[in-house]
């Protein structure tokens, strides 16, 4: 709890310190994916996801990923993952689709309070690669992820409501940090094969390029459990 209200605390003096003009668009990202689930300590899934821009208007980006996570210890997990995602971006008047390679390491720190709030803190190490194409440069990317997680779930019960905070810390910047996520929603499970997630997302981007972004965000996903 002390580290979700660091998180808060955070976003705020974020906003605050922003000198450049900051920019508000709206968005919807919308995945689905199927899971599987190997032994009681070991699952793996695979997903996709389209997320909009320019207030819902335009497609930002649309990605295929694939992830296997392992519990080692009653309240430890370790996971890892591999991305492929083409984001547009617009130069002048021509919009490019440019492709991306993202590879991702997870260590996951879990807990449960009275059996029904379960807690997480999931520390993840993120490398992207963009890949060259017309005009644009490749580019290389190292960030650490560091996200607070609460979810409120019980056996009797098919919602499961949760809230999340995540802050990116830009490696190649000593760790600056050039983004930070507020997350507030509730998954439902419809039968133990079909299950949605729903809620909204609070987007901070700090950019050198041009003036910071704020993204409100309204997610949906659906997963089928095999």
């Amino acid at each position: 709890m002390k580290c979700l209200i660091l998180v808060v605390f955070l976003t705020f003096a974020f906003v605050g310190l922003t000198q450049a003009q900051t920019t508000h668009d709206f968005s919807m990202w919308i995945s689905a994916g199927t899971e599987k689930k190997f032994t009681a300590d070991w699952d793996a899934g695979i997903g996709t996801e389209l997320r909009t821009k320019h207030r819902r208007e335009y497609i930002d980006r649309w990605k295929l990923d694939i992830y296997s996570m392992y519990r080692i210890h009653r309240h430890l997990k370790l996971g890892a993952a591999y991305e492929f995602h083409l984001k547009n971006q617009t130069t002048g008047s021509e919009t490019i689709s440019l492709p991306h390679h993202r590879f991702m390491a997870d260590v996951v720190p879990t807990m449960s309070v009275n059996g029904w709030l379960h807690l997480s803190l999931r520390e993840r190490y993120q490398y992207t690669y963009r890949m060259a194409k017309n005009d644009i440069d490749a580019l290389h990317e190292h960030h650490l992820r560091s996200r607070m997680r609460a979810v409120m779930a019980t056996a009797r019960s098919k919602w499961e409501p949760f809230t999340s905070a995540e802050v990116f810390n830009n490696m190649g910047e000593r760790f600056t940090i050039d983004e930070i996520r507020l997350a507030v929603g509730t998954g439902y499970r419809f039968s133990p094969h079909h299950s949605v997630n729903i809620g909204y997302m609070f987007n901070l981007k700090k950019s050198v390029e041009g003036p910071d972004k704020i993204l409100h965000a309204l997610t949906t996903e659906y997963i089928y459990n095999l």
